[in-house]
């Protein structure tokens, strides 16, 4: 019998190859140029604006599982002079408006040394606590830096401002009301990562719950 991650896999592919040859999908826009048309991208849950949805360097169009990757992150080195003080999936705040923010993934990292610290990765997994589907995610943090003896926030959202990087908006956290949980690993070159788990109550992730 085959594994029910088999099946999901042979699932998907088999939508991906039908809606590629359905016409109306074929002929239809690609944002990022992975060879998936936007329309089906949203249907597949992979993201319309990242040919390589979860980080793994490989083509979504040629990924088995694109939303889903075994961690890559080494768990040696140095132990880590930066903590995550506070990570939010839900009731977001804007403190430079000084208003609610809409509900997107947020981790707040903090310093300990007298130097900056650069090169982060993260890797995200994001898991349906009601028994649905799980996926991961890894991100090179390009520029983000938590200056000595201070912090900075990372956001996962529409990467539209410094400091926020692009989040899947086709993905679970995005498009099911079920549950979550979420694990955030992040990592700096030379030092073990920190990780920290955060639940996300049932209900919609755009809008405030």
């Amino acid at each position: 019998m085959k594994s029910t991650k088999t099946l999901a896999v042979s699932t998907m592919a088999l939508m991906t190859a039908l809606m590629l040859s359905h016409g109306a999908y074929a002929a239809g826009v690609d944002t990022d140029g992975d060879g998936i048309p936007d329309a089906s991208e949203i249907l597949l849950g992979t993201d319309q604006a990242n040919p390589d949805t979860d980080g793994d360097s490989i083509n979504d169009l040629k990924d088995t599982a694109p939303v889903s990757l075994a961690d890559p992150i080494a768990q040696t080195g140095a132990p880590a002079p930066f903590a995550i003080k506070e990570a939010l999936v839900e009731n977001n705040y804007d403190y430079a408006a000084k208003k609610d923010a809409p509900d997107h993934l947020e981790l707040l990292v903090t310093n300990s040394t007298t130097t900056e610290i650069k090169d982060f990765s993260l890797f995200l997994t994001v898991k349906d606590a009601e028994g649905g589907p799980t996926e991961t995610y890894f991100k090179v943090l390009t520029g983000f830096t938590v200056p000595a003896s201070g912090e900075a926030r990372i956001h996962l959202d529409d990467a539209s401002l410094p400091g926020h990087f692009r989040d899947n908006p086709n993905g679970i956290y995005h498009t099911t009301q079920t549950a979550k949980v979420m694990t955030f690993e992040l990592a700096a070159a030379g030092f073990a990562p920190v990780s920290i788990d955060v639940n996300k109550d049932k209900g919609g992730a755009e809008a405030a719950d």
